[in-house]
């Protein structure tokens, strides 16, 4: 028999051979493992480095590379499995989660009931599936999304017939999904508390790091988990001649950090407040890192910043390309610490980068940003919704449509659910917010939908600092519209005529550009003929929730309107209004035509 003491500790994670035997089981499918393995502990513990260890043997073709001979055959899945099935939720809604997994698992459902319904039925194909970083969820740093993903996506997947769910996620989640399985098909793999501490793996991992076998003896046993190995290790290499640190937590490191460096610990938080309070895992352009810094310190911290290379080393890394150079938090967890050391004046210093990344927008007016950098366009939300600025900016017509759609949608309806009574164009823009997120429309397309939205809801349309396709001439409210069509009435004017369903289908007529009703009698309207069509400078192609304008010669589209729901119908007059009829009612659009047209 072979000596187990032979054995090679896995390549990628150096250690965790029992919390590998504990996954490689649940692989496996053997009798008596349990169907469903949450894998969880503190920031920095390892849980995603596991994972990617774990996934590394579990991958028939990856799995070559690897000498899996060499390793503890209890710690290898069968080489006969195929590939689990990955979704990684970092940075989505568990609604986004829960349609990837639908798309693999259920293909075909369009309707969250019927992803449910299908999941609980008896399935013997289902693959194994792995959630990895569910945590991590949401576009936002708002804490119901890793409970929404939970509740919404996990706790389905585990009680549903013929799935293997192995699963990172918080301790929190971990005892909620536990107390709603039976106990014999779920496994917490808690990476803090044995069995599943791995005191030998942060041996190796410090002598891996460190020259010094007893410096690195000293620090595996002070050090609370792999990250703060890693931490300590960088800080000795930043200031070898301070020895090695041996801090116990993440604090601890942040702290004895800046003492090696003879800096105030104050000083090193604010300097890495931009990126600790950025959206999660998000890289912050390098040319922000210091107005950001000295925002949030209310004083100049770029000289601070220029010397800081040492002092700020173990803390961050690189990210973006040459040309456009990036940085971020080197871990979560270090953002997780910052935060709550700034948990007092969290509020306070959001609001000052707010104020700042809306400072870099050059310029005035709501066309002003689109001149603004991406980071702004897709970050600013999430740091005026924590810094309480969110509802001004709201009122601001160009940032609605410039900004990031997913993330600004979230926000909103952080604010709602809050209670915060939002600007009128705002309420207008949170009923379009499904269709902005759902199709990727640019900022002209979105303002001038909501031109329209604005029009409906009796607002005044503002200026957006863009040309719109169109301009809407008139909405009516008008429910239940079956059928429009263009017609002409005797005195030569054209009419809007809408059909609503009765004991016989209704008749409404509207002036087509005033919108005014018409009392006409309906023998006495003329549709457009054909060759008045012909005449008119473009053509549509209409959709169930969506109207195309066509250049009547070849060409590109014009112009494009989406509906959140299906359209009543869509015509065009001989002189090229469009006219409509949605959820809402009849309108007359002007679409913006080049002159060729």
């Amino acid at each position: 028999m072979t000596d187990p003491t032979t054995y090679q500790p896995h390549p990628h994670i150096g250690g965790r051979a029992a919390a590998l035997r504990a996954l490689a089981a649940w692989r496996s499918g053997a009798d008596g493992a349990p169907r469903t393995v949450l894998v969880t502990g503190s920031g920095g513990s390892g849980r995603t480095r596991l994972l990617t260890g774990f996934l590394m043997v579990a991958d028939p073709e990856y799995r070559k590379r690897i000498d899996t001979a060499a390793l503890d055959p209890s710690t290898v899945p069968p080489g006969d499995l195929p590939a689990p099935l990955v979704f990684d939720a970092t940075g989505l809604t568990a609604d986004q989660l829960l349609w990837s997994v639908a798309d693999e698992l259920v293909p075909g459902a369009d309707r969250v009931e019927e992803v449910r319904l299908r999941l609980a039925q008896p399935r013997e194909d289902l693959p194994a599936v792995v959630v990895a970083d569910a945590d991590r969820a949401g576009v936002l740093r708002a804490p119901d999304e890793p409970a929404r993903v939970a509740v919404e996506v996990l706790l389905p997947l585990a009680t549903a017939p013929g799935v293997r769910l192995l699963a990172d996620v918080s301790r929190a989640q971990a005892r909620r999904l536990a107390e709603q399985l039976p106990a014999a098909e779920v496994l917490v793999v808690d990476l803090d508390e044995d069995p599943w501490a791995d005191p030998a793996g942060l041996r190796l991992q410090a002598e891996t790091a460190l020259p010094d076998p007893a410096a690195a003896e000293r620090l595996a046993q002070a050090a609370a988990g792999p990250l703060v190995v890693r931490l300590a290790a960088r800080s000795a290499q930043s200031v070898p001649e301070g020895g090695v640190p041996l801090p116990h937590g993440i604090g601890d490191a942040l702290d004895l950090h800046a003492e090696r460096c003879g800096a105030d610990e104050l000083t090193l938080r604010r300097l890495l407040a931009p990126l600790a309070l950025a959206g999660p895992g998000e890289p912050l352009p390098l040319e922000l890192w210091a107005p950001l810094a000295s925002a949030v310190a209310g004083k100049d911290l770029g000289p601070a910043l220029a010397g800081g290379r040492h002092l700020l080393m173990p803390f961050f890394e690189l990210a973006g390309e040459d040309a456009a150079p990036a940085v971020r938090i080197a871990h979560p967890a270090i953002a997780e610490e910052l935060r709550e050391r700034f948990s007092g004046a969290l509020r306070e210093g959001q609001r000052r980068i707010a104020n700042a990344l809306t400072a870099t927008v050059p310029g005035t007016g709501p066309g002003r940003w689109a001149q603004a950098v991406p980071y702004v366009r897709e970050q600013l939300t999430g740091h005026a919704l924590e810094g309480g600025l969110l509802p001004e900016l709201l009122a601001d017509p160009g940032f609605l449509v410039h900004a990031e759609q997913v993330r600004l949608r979230a926000a909103v309806e952080h604010l709602v659910a809050a209670g915060t009574e939002l600007p009128p164009i705002a309420r207008s823009w949170l009923r379009l917010a499904p269709l902005f997120t759902r199709h990727e429309a640019g900022p002209g397309l979105r303002a001038g939908l909501l031109e329209h939205a604005c029009r409906q809801d009796g607002l005044p349309v503002p200026d957006f600092g863009l040309a719109l396709p169109w301009r809407t001439l008139w909405t009516r409210p008008l429910p239940a519209v079956t059928a429009v069509t263009a017609a002409t009435a005797p005195d030569g004017s054209a009419v809007l005529a809408a059909f609503t369903p009765g004991d016989g289908p209704a008749l409404h007529t509207f002036d087509a550009r005033t919108g005014e009703p018409v009392a006409v009698d309906p023998q006495q309207l003329d549709r457009p003929t054909d060759e008045q069509r012909e005449a008119c400078p473009v053509r549509l192609a209409v959709g169930g929730d969506y109207v195309r304008i066509w250049p009547r010669e070849d060409g590109g589209p014009l112009a494009a309107f989406l509906s959140a729901g299906p359209l009543g119908g869509a015509d065009l007059t001989p002189d090229g209004l469009l006219l409509l009829a949605d959820a809402h009612g009849v309108a007359a659009l002007q679409p913006a035509l080049p002159a060729t047209a």
